[in-house]
């Protein structure tokens, strides 16, 4: 949490904490299922500015702005600037690998892909088009490639992972911004 621009993350890094550790304890401590949930896109940075830059704003989106959906100076329409585009596959990859640690490395129930939060994924959808079957066919790639991996890890532990998406609740609307849910 950032309280006056104090982000206590590395003070608790630095203490050994885990959170997402201590709420899996936590849960199977209580007999509670635990789900990571993973926003696929957040952009709660976008308020950031060269002259009073977030203190949040990622390392990753200052060394490859090419991976953003538009930048500061070329904000777009429908969208914040400062989400990443899911046509890098880059940002795909990065994506899949974040999933994959916290299901190799944590006792989780299952893992949320959390694409309603902030429902910007490709440049051209930001800048007023809708999603081309190149990238639907990117993102359901991208979803498939999780399932096999939670599969997987579900097999090597001996339970599954379960995956929930939380989508929009248009199929057509889906569709638009890129997530093919049918």
């Amino acid at each position: 949490q950032v309280l006056d621009g104090y982000n206590a993350t590395r003070d608790l890094i630095n203490l050994g904490t885990d959170a997402l550790k201590m709420v899996v304890d936590f849960g199977k401590q209580h007999k509670i299922e635990v789900f990571c949930s993973m926003r696929m896109n957040d952009t709660h940075d976008a308020a950031h500015s060269p002259d009073n830059p977030y203190p949040l704003f990622p390392p990753l989106k200052y060394q490859h702005p090419e991976w953003l959906i538009g930048s500061y100076d070329n904000k777009s329409q429908f969208g914040p600037w400062s989400g990443v585009d899911y046509t890098h596959p880059e940002i795909r990859d990065l994506a899949f690998r974040y999933l994959e640690e916290i299901c190799t490395n944590y006792d989780v129930d299952g893992i949320e892909l959390d694409f309603l939060r902030h429902c910007s994924y490709f440049k051209s959808v930001a800048y007023g088009g809708t999603a081309s079957q190149a990238e639907l066919d990117m993102m359901t790639d991208l979803v498939r490639r999780v399932r096999v991996m939670a599969d997987e890890q579900g097999r090597k532990r001996g339970r599954p992972i379960l995956i929930a998406v939380r989508v929009p609740d248009s199929v057509d609307y889906a569709r638009a911004v890129g997530l093919d849910i049918e």
